[in-house]
Parts: structure tokens; sequence; C-alpha cells
């Protein structure tokens, strides 16, 4: 063959081959658009499932819906806490009474409440102005300041006993007047007292002179109590006694002596029968 021949052969089968190859790339170029309408056609399905999740966005389109709005929303997100102070406010309401119904350091054994029928144990007499007062290291008084002494158990023997040391209000001491502000009720009557007895001062005839002999809880309950004293006076035969009634009232944590209805407690004469009373 000649080289005319060859060439022309060579060229021929060149040809050949890049005819092939283009109709090969052809099919493969094909194959993948239709492949790839497969895919694009299950395409719109899978949005179709984001569609709900688009839904849930919705709470939010308000918020974007209205750009211009945005100050409105932050006017209205206050009224949501505003909406929780009711629930602050509220417990103040229903707080219990503030502790502190007694006074520093008082402590007292307030679970007898029956009728005294005997001498209570543990009577110790100590002077108060001119009269000497039973107290008690149980009973009370279990606070003294000066001649303010305070702090009594909430029972009918707690309530005998103030009404002694309340009986000594009147007789003078050096510290009638800060006993009298704080143990006279009401205030207006305790004023009303202090006041009248600056003007006109009582002269105590003695200390301790005078003995709270005997006692009768005629009446009592947890808030109020009425209580007879029986005092003996130095010297004398027979013995000179003397009575007083003091009406009483629990408040603020303490008994005060009551004066609201009957006024200041008198001393009246008595005379020796003392069947109706508890000796001390």
């Amino acid at each position: 063959m000649s080289s005319r021949s060859r060439a022309a052969t060579a060229t021929a089968g060149a040809l050949l081959a890049l005819s092939t190859a283009c109709a090969s790339s052809t099919t493969s170029a094909t194959a993948p658009s239709a492949a790839a309408v497969e895919t694009a056609a299950p395409a719109p399905a899978a949005p179709a499932p984001t569609a709900p999740a688009s839904t849930a966005p919705a709470p939010t389109a308000p918020a974007s819906a209205a750009p211009g709005a945005t100050t409105p929303p932050a006017v209205a997100a206050p009224a949501a806490p505003s909406s929780t102070a009711p629930a602050v406010t509220a417990p103040p309401a229903e707080a219990p009474r503030p502790a502190g119904d007694r006074a520093p350091g008082c402590r007292t054994d307030d679970g007898n409440q029956e009728r005294l029928e005997r001498t209570p144990p543990g009577t110790e007499f100590k002077p108060l102005g001119s009269l000497q007062v039973p107290t008690s290291r149980t009973a009370g008084p279990l606070i003294r300041e000066g001649g303010h002494w305070h702090c009594f158990a909430r029972t009918p023997e707690g309530a005998a006993r103030a009404a002694a040391v309340f009986a000594a209000i009147d007789t003078g001491h050096e510290d009638w007047e800060v006993a009298a502000r704080a143990q006279i009720h009401p205030p207006s009557a305790a004023k009303s007292y202090a006041d009248k007895r600056l003007k006109d001062p009582i002269n105590p005839e003695g200390v301790g002179e005078v003995k709270v002999a005997a006692f009768s809880v005629m009446t009592y309950t947890p808030e109020q109590s009425h209580v007879m004293l029986l005092v003996r006076f130095p010297g004398g035969l027979p013995a000179m006694y003397g009575a007083v009634q003091v009406d009483l009232r629990w408040v603020d944590g303490d008994w005060r002596m009551d004066v609201e209805k009957q006024g200041m407690p008198e001393l009246r004469p008595f005379g020796n029968d003392m069947a109706n009373l508890t000796p001390w």
C-alpha cells in the first residue's frame, strides 16, 4: 500500500473514533439530565413536609410582618410582667403577724391554764415602791428594769402576779412614770395618769411597808382577767387589810392594767374574811 493510501486509512480511523466518542458523550450527557429530572420530581414532595414547618414560624411572622410596629410589641411585652405584680403583692396580705410579740428575752411557760385553788409555789417577795410584791421565777415578772417589772406568764398565776406589780405603780416608786406609760392600757389613759401624777406627785410612805398578802383570780381568759388583791398594812392588832381590784388585758405580748372602763384601781377597806382568797 502506498503512503497516500495509508494516510487515508488512518484519517478514516480517526474520524470513526471521534464519531464514536461524540456519540458516547452525548448519551452520558443526556443520562444525567434524566436523572436530574427524576431527583427533581421528588423535590416538590420534600418542600411539602416543610410547609408545616413554615406554619411554625407563622407566630414570628407578626413580629417580622410589622417591622414598623416593633415599638408596640415592646410596649406590650412589659404587660406580661405586670400581670405577675399581683402575685408579689398578695403574700404581704397573707403575711402572719410580725414576730416580736414579747419583749426580747421574755420566755414563759403558759401551759397551765387551770384556776388557782392553792398557793402557787416559788413565791419570793420583792419591794417595789411601798409594796412587798410576790414574784416568781417562772410566772413573772421575769424582767426587771428599774421599777418597770414585766414579762408575765399568760396564765391565771401570771395575771395575779402582774396585778400585784401594777398595784405598786400608784405608790410613787422612782420609776413609776416609766411603768405607768408602759403598763397602763389604753395609752391615752396612761398619758392622762402620768400627766396628773407629774402635777400632783405621790409621796411614798415607806419602801416595802405594805404586803400583798392574798389574791383571787375572779375571772380569767388568755385575753383578759379580773384579779382581787388583799394587802396587809404594817402594825396594828388585829391586822388591817385593804382590797384592790385590777382589770388586766393581754396586749402586745404581756399583761397590762386595763383602766378603760373602771379607771385606776382604788384601795378600799377590807375585813378579815379570807375564805375566798388564796394566800401568797
